[in-house]
């Protein structure tokens, strides 16, 4: 019984762990489309500016560009649970070392 309660303790670091790699390399990866989407939009709007380019080639970017964002926002969300869902596992975290703001409604 104790074997087996060990056993699920360490495969359940384990997956956290494998999740924080995950969570890491998703902003990582968000952050470099967030940049490029970023310089997309930028060049639509400058060919827009200058009459080079048109109202859709922009709100495409302008759109792209908020996609990225909002990746990138939910990539760092994931990332952030799986820290805590780490530490909650290997025993550094409980409810006390929140501040309440963070679990009042």
């Amino acid at each position: 019984m104790l074997d087996e309660a060990r056993q699920q303790v360490g495969l359940d670091v384990w997956k956290s762990y494998q999740a924080l790699q995950t969570g890491k390399q998703n902003v990582v990866n968000s952050g470099t489309l967030a940049q490029v989407a970023q310089r997309s939009f930028d060049v639509a709007r400058h060919r827009y500016a200058a009459d080079v380019g048109n109202i859709l080639e922009l709100l495409s970017a302008q759109r792209a560009l908020a996609e990225a964002k909002q990746q990138r926002i939910h990539a760092l969300t994931d990332w952030r649970t799986a820290r805590l869902q780490l530490a909650a596992k290997m025993g550094y975290l409980d409810s006390r070392d929140l501040p309440e703001s963070h679990y009042s409604p």
